[in-house]
This record gives C-alpha cells, sequence and structure tokens, in this order.
C-alpha cells in the first residue's frame, strides 16, 4: 500500500465506478478515495541468550513497541491448562522474570490481552512461545521480509509496555533450554506425560531490546454507492481488497488471484446493479461497493472503514467479501468438474437469511457450495484472515466466497494465465445473484 501501484489500481478502479454511475460519497460527491491513514513501522529488536545476541531476522518477534529487559530469569512451568499456570506462579519469585509459554498453551493465550496482564500482575516482564505455528510463521517472514509492515492509526504509539511477548523458533528454544541439559522435545515430553509438575528458573539469561518508530503514511480506499429505492432500509456492503505484496527487488508478486480476481468480481458486479438500475430493476437497499487498501499489510483499510464508514456501521445489515476468485485449488485441481464449485463461509449471527440468500442464488448458477472452511478447526483463521473481519467484530453479519488457495498463493507466478475464467464467472455469478438476494430480500 501507499505506492504507485496502489494508487493506479485506486484510480482504474474509480474511473469504473464513475463509468457505471456509482455515487461518490466524498469531497461534495466529487471524489471515491477515501484516504487511510497508516503507520509504517520501522523496528530494531536485539534478543541475547547467554551472552549470543540475535537480531531479529525471522529467529524471533516481539508483540510491543518499546522495551527492555536485561539479564533476566527465565521461568519453565510444567503444565499443560492455565488453572495450573497460575496455581505454580502464586508460589514462584515471577519479578522481573521472563516466562516460557508452553507450545500447548500458545493457542490458548496468543493475543490474549486478559492473559498477559495478569501475568504482568504477578510481576513477570515478559513470556516466550514456541512451537510449530511459531515456527511456520517464522519461515514465511524469512520469506516475506522484504515487505513493509503497517499498523493502524488506532496505536498507542511510544507508550512503555510491561508485558511482550517474544515468540522464539524451535531452535533457539532448543539454545534457550541447553543449560539445564533439557530439549523441547524432553520438555513437551515431560508436559504430556505428566511426569513433573512446578516450575523452574533456567540457568540461561536472557535480554531483550524493543525499538519501534513509526512514519505516517496515507492510501485510499476506493468507495462508490449505488442507491436503494428504500432511504429507511439497512445497507449491504461488498467488498475486495486491490493491493498485493508488489515487488521484491526486480521480481514481481503480481496477485492475479489475490486479488485482482475479487475486486474485477465486484467491479463487474457494481457494472451489473448499473444496468439493473437503467432498467428499472433497482435494489431495495443502498450498496456500498468497497475496494479495500491494506489488507494484506493487516486488513488496514477495512479497520479504518468501519471507524469512518460512509453509512454508520449500526445502519449497515451485513457484508459480502470477495477475496481470491477463479483459480481452481490444491484441494480440487486435477478433479473432473474442477470449475464447479466455491467454498463458503457464512456468520449469520442476526437471523437475516444470508444463507438462504446464498443457496437461493445457487439455483441458477449451480456450483458446488464447500463448506469445508466453515469446519471448527479451518473457521476463525478464515474469518480472521480477510476484510470481513473488522465488520465481524462491530457485529454485522457476512458472507465470504472464495475458490481456496491455489500452488501459487504470495508467490510471484500468481499470474493471469493461472485464472480459470469459467470458474471466475460463475462465482462471480453467484456473488452476484447473492448480493441481489441480500439487498432485496
Amino acid at each position: 500500500m501507499a505506492t504507485r501501484g496502489d494508487t493506479l489500481a485506486s484510480v482504474f478502479i474509480a474511473d469504473w465506478y464513475k463509468k457505471n454511475n456509482l455515487s461518490a460519497p466524498y469531497k461534495n460527491g466529487t471524489s471515491y478515495f477515501q484516504a487511510i491513514t497508516s503507520y509504517l513501522v520501522n523496528s530494531k529488536d536485539n534478543l541475547t541468550i547467554n551472552g549470543k545476541n540475535y537480531e531479529k531476522s525471522g529467529n524471533w518477534m516481539s508483540s510491543k513497541d518499546f522495551l527492555a529487559v536485561k539479564n533476566t530469569g527465565v521461568l519453565l512451568p510444567f503444565c499443560s491448562d492455565l488453572d495450573s499456570l497460575f496455581h505454580i506462579l502464586s508460589t514462584a519469585d515471577c519479578q522481573g522474570k521472563t516466562l516460557v509459554i508452553p507450545s500447548v498453551l500458545l493457542e490458548k493465550v496468543a493475543n490474549n490481552e486478559p492473559f498477559l496482564s495478569r501475568l504482568s500482575a504477578k510481576g513477570i516482564a515478559a513470556t516466550m512461545n514456541y512451537g510449530p505455528l511459531v515456527d511456520q510463521f517464522t519461515e514465511y517472514s524469512k520469506k516475506t521480509s522484504f515487505l513493509p509492515q503497517y499498523t493502524d492509526s488506532t496505536g498507542a504509539f511510544g507508550k512503555p509496555a510491561q508485558l511482550t511477548s517474544f515468540s522464539l523458533t524451535t531452535e533457539r528454544m532448543n539454545e534457550l533450554l541447553a543449560t539445564d541439559k533439557l530439549t523441547v522435545k524432553d520438555y513437551n515430553e515431560i508436559i504430556k506425560t505428566k511426569s513433573r509438575s512446578g516450575i523452574i528458573e533456567l540457568k540461561t539469561k536472557v535480554s531483550a531490546e524493543v525499538k519501534k518508530s513509526y512514519q505516517k503514511t496515507q492510501a485510499p480506499n476506493v468507495i462508490g454507492i449505488i442507491k436503494g429505492t428504500d432511504p429507511d432500509a439497512e445497507c449491504i456492503v461488498v467488498s475486495a481488497h486491490h493491493d498485493h505484496d508488489g515487488k521484491n527487488g526486480k521480481e514481481i508478486y503480481y496477485g492475479a488471484v489475490d486479488n485482482a480476481s475479487g475486486t474485477v468480481a465486484i467491479m463487474e458486479m457494481a457494472a451489473l446493479m448499473n444496468k439493473a438500475s437503467k432498467k428499472g430493476f433497482k435494489p431495495k437497499r443502498t450498496i456500498i461497493f468497497a475496494s479495500f487498501t491494506g489488507e494484506e499489510r493487516g486488513l488496514l483499510g477495512s479497520y479504518y472503514y468501519v471507524d469512518h464508514p460512509v453509512i454508520p456501521i449500526s445502519k449497515t445489515r451485513a457484508i459480502m467479501n470477495i477475496d481470491m476468485m477463479g483459480r481452481v485449488d490444491t484441494i480440487y485441481s486435477g478433479k473432473k468438474a474442477d470449475s464447479t464449485y466455491a467454498y463458503i463461509l457464512v456468520k449469520d449471527s442476526l437471523n437475516l437469511g444470508l444463507r438462504t440468500a446464498l443457496y437461493k442464488a445457487n439455483e441458477n448458477v449451480k456450483l458446488k457450495l464447500d463448506t469445508r472452511y466453515e469446519q471448527p478447526q479451518f473457521a476463525q483463521r478464515r474469518i480472521r484472515g480477510s476484510d470481513q473481519f473488522p465488520f465481524y467484530k462491530k457485529g454485522v453479519p457476512f458472507v465470504r466466497i472464495d475458490c481456496g488457495f491455489a500452488k501459487e498463493y504470495h508467490k510471484p507466478d500468481d499470474t493471469p494465465d493461472k485464472i480459470n475464467y469459467p470458474l471466475l464467472a460463475k462465482q462471480t455469478q453467484l456473488a452476484f445473484l447473492t448480493l441481489w438476494n441480500m439487498a432485496n430480500d
């Protein structure tokens, strides 16, 4: 985001909105651009384990802005649940110490502010996390280290943090445990078998320094409106994101499926709504067409929009989000009729009939509606992973339609020639008819 390419994409989308008679909501009806404010993060971090220094470089990650932990002891708990953890901490000397979070607990406490506050109240200065998910994310971070990091304008910049969290690879964790003649494998087995309980302070000492600074930037969301016939009805938002990863040196990340495909889908839906309106078929509810920037950098555009909506969030009935269309994924690839499916995810907490709207639309399109990503083991990551999430956090129900993950996902060869255009057409038809039903039920 905040690049020449992002700006050119935004201008292209705005021109399309104008061509198809969408109303412009900004600058007295003359602009489709909603300038979002975000901050480019510049970070300098160092970690020392037993006197050996590591710069960030994918070895670890910190979660706060400013911190200095000097030559602190490391507490190693032997437990597999939170109640046991706080029970053993009640008798331990925690003041100024760093606490290892066993991998078995990591998913339960990740980004859990009340949990971190409880630890801070006991005197814990920092936590160290590890596990398979950390290793996977670290590998991904190394591959994408060229990408700039942004945060939104709601962050509490410059405030010292009482407690921060470091995520260590298995390799670094083994170095942490080595002085006490333990390995990650040993430690995990002890916790799993419950052959030992309590807590020890490792012989290892750690120091860490985190310094982050922020550079203010702006980039545009592109917002257009088709007004409904009922001025009192709640609006519908249909969204996609037009940003991707850009360039790594001379290597271009084209982002054809993720998410040029979704962007052109909502553009085509806007054109179809315009044609329908010209023929006298106007939607009952006002429809907001939102092309967001900054999705890949942390849903920045959609987070900004829900705090600065064109129509109040309280008057926003639902959102349909389109993120990745028209590419046969790794699950369907090579199968017969592999261009006849779409993944769906519906969260209709207010019982608005969103699933009915979707399935009724599919009576005409006849795709296989795959609910794989509604399964509990996938749903949370899917919900949080795209622009529907900031709306969902505000209580807005949503429908998401997509094609799943192809082998080119977030790679330079995510190019237009990889798209299955008949599949893209059918998935766009499904999205349009679902939108029509959502706007007129």
